[in-house]
């Protein structure tokens, strides 16, 4: 099999990259999402980068799969409602657009649920046959990968985990509930505790970076946020009993800070089920996990059966 095509679509960045059948990334590209400038614009940046990674990986590709966060229509390649983050975007139907642009085959998926495939089949969750990958950082978000195959609700939906609600009696979220997982334990729900308390206008990764200093301020930050993530993880858990739960995003690379309350809080709230059981590990792809798992995408679509 041909080398494989990405894209990952952020609010504030985009990346593109050339990832070969054995999940080694060959070359890579990004930029400014830039949404303001349009579709159009948008579209044309990313075929450019396509062009200048393939170049630089030798050649062309023989698909190209495609991670951008929000709600899409996976089963036809179209955006959902990304109004918030990539305005004037929604709806757009960038996997066929793409697929005409290169000749080749295309395949949308959430950006969580491809960075699920991705470590599952090359990363932190390889051999679990119950596997959840979860993203810890502006939002919570996750994928779940049980027996090989993507976990898909009604209608092809993406499962929106970060929204399951963990207090009701806490703050209003955007998406509707009152006190769900990312209202709690995300990186600016962290920020927000902080600086409500305290004058410095601290980020979730200045709060981690003064706790593991020796910052008693930030060291009940940590702890406070670790609860709650906890609370969600025993959830998960007991829910699902996987054999592998991979936690990434960029408050995740404090994971250490935060681990020994977690496991405190499942071994608590988890009891029902074999938790102990449960491998809970970094995620290997930091950046890059959305590339490697929509390049996965493609490859399960339309180059192989399985994850392996």
């Amino acid at each position: 099999m041909s080398i494989i095509g990405a894209v990952d679509i952020g609010g504030t960045k985009i990346s593109v990259a050339m990832v070969s059948p054995e999940g080694e990334l060959l070359a890579k590209a990004e930029g400014p999402t830039a949404p303001e400038r349009g579709f159009d614009d948008g579209m044309a940046r990313i075929r450019a980068m396509l062009e200048e990674t393939a170049a630089q990986a030798g050649g062309s590709f023989a698909g190209l799969g495609i991670g951008c966060t929000g709600r899409h229509d996976v089963l036809n390649g179209s955006l959902g409602d990304v109004g918030a983050f990539l305005p004037g975007w929604d709806g757009a139907p960038i996997a066929r657009l793409l697929s005409e642009a290169f000749g080749v085959t295309a395949v949308l998926e959430n950006d969580c649920d491809a960075a699920a495939l991705g470590e599952v089949a090359w990363g932190a969750g390889r051999g679990a046959q119950k596997f959840i990958y979860i993203t810890v950082s502006t939002g919570i978000g996750g994928g779940l990968v049980f027996d090989g195959q993507l976990y898909r609700g009604v209608g092809g939906a993406h499962p929106e985990i970060g929204h399951h609600v963990i207090d009701p009696g806490g703050e209003k979220c955007f998406c509707g509930a009152h006190g769900c997982w990312e209202s709690f334990a995300s990186g600016p729900a962290m920020a927000r505790w902080w600086q409500a308390r305290y004058p410095e206008p601290w980020d979730a990764g200045q709060i981690c970076r003064a706790a593991a200093a020796g910052d008693e301020r930030a060291k009940e930050a940590v702890e406070r946020e670790a609860r709650y993530l906890g609370i969600g993880l025993a959830n998960l858990i007991t829910l699902y009993a996987p054999d592998c739960i991979a936690l990434g995003g960029g408050v995740m690379r404090s994971l250490d800070l935060f681990l020994p309350t977690i496991r405190s809080v499942i071994q608590q709230q988890a009891g029902l089920v074999p938790h102990h059981k449960v491998r809970l590990v970094p995620a290997r792809y930091g950046t890059e996990a959305v590339l490697m798992g929509a390049a996965k995408a493609w490859m399960l679509r339309y180059g192989q059966k399985g994850i392996a």
